[in-house]
């Protein structure tokens, strides 16, 4: 080949080099995202549509260089988007008020950015998915019941029954449950809360302004219990201050 033949070859190459060198333009967004994701190809076959969509280019970068947008797996920060084969969650966290960076955002959750998402890669079984595990809502309970009350009253209604606490630790009845045991429980609260309403309850418990008081009509087959709703959250805020008895991994059935 002659030096003449190999001058557009060399020229291409210098081009190709420059291009690569290239500082990011200002009018571009940075997109920090974690280096097997942009190996795959995953980002070179999403990028492209939503630059497409909106007319806004992504550089990708690597983790840990500043970028206005990062891709992260797990954590706790920024929103969810999608997950991988293994269900490792990928989050997107805005780090510029850039309207670009939010349009990012929005177009992964859109209709259009889903099916890109799991359109990838092509010919194959998709290594992303959009449908994510629903989040668990920890509704903290607030109990401001008198604990000090609560405790005469337990060992006052329930001790005939349930074996409270210590102070009467050799009564009642084997086939119930302790305090301790219940408190055990993950929904003690509303157990304790509802009790009134479940059997054997309903047949001497009275609960003042809420259930039918008995009467010559409506008797009950042995002393009658007769609370208010005030004196159910003071057992209730005794029952909290109870050590919960661990009685181990629940009964698993075939």
């Amino acid at each position: 080949m002659t030096d003449r033949n190999r001058l557009p070859s060399i020229a291409g190459s210098l081009l190709a080099l420059c291009l690569l060198a290239m500082p990011v333009s200002a009018q571009d967004l940075r997109l920090a995202a974690p280096t097997q994701m942009a190996d795959s190809g995953f980002l070179r076959h999403i990028l492209p549509r939503f630059k497409f969509k909106h007319r806004v280019v992504l550089v990708p970068v690597a983790p840990g260089v500043e970028a206005e947008i990062a891709l992260i797996p797990g954590g706790s920060d920024g929103a969810r988007v999608f997950a991988d084969t293994r269900g490792t969650e990928y989050r997107v966290v805005l780090q510029s008020d850039d309207p670009g960076a939010a349009k990012f955002l929005d177009w992964l959750r859109s209709a259009p950015g889903k099916a890109a998402i799991e359109s990838f890669p092509r010919d194959a079984p998709p290594a992303y998915t959009t449908t994510l595990a629903p989040v668990a809502v920890v509704k903290e309970v607030e109990i401001d019941g008198d604990a000090v009350l609560g405790s005469r009253l337990a060992l006052r209604h329930c001790g005939r029954c349930h074996v409270v606490d210590k102070r009467n630790r050799m009564g009642g009845i084997g086939s119930t449950p302790s305090f301790a045991a219940m408190r055990g429980r993950p929904h003690w609260f509303d157990l304790f809360q509802k009790y009134w309403s479940e059997n054997p309850h309903p047949s001497f418990t009275e609960v003042v302004g809420v259930t039918e008081p008995f009467s010559d009509t409506h008797l009950t087959h042995i002393a009658p219990v007769k609370v208010t709703l005030d004196e159910i959250d003071a057992i209730t805020a005794f029952v909290e201050t109870l050590e919960p008895l661990d009685l181990g991994r629940p009964i698993q059935f075939d």
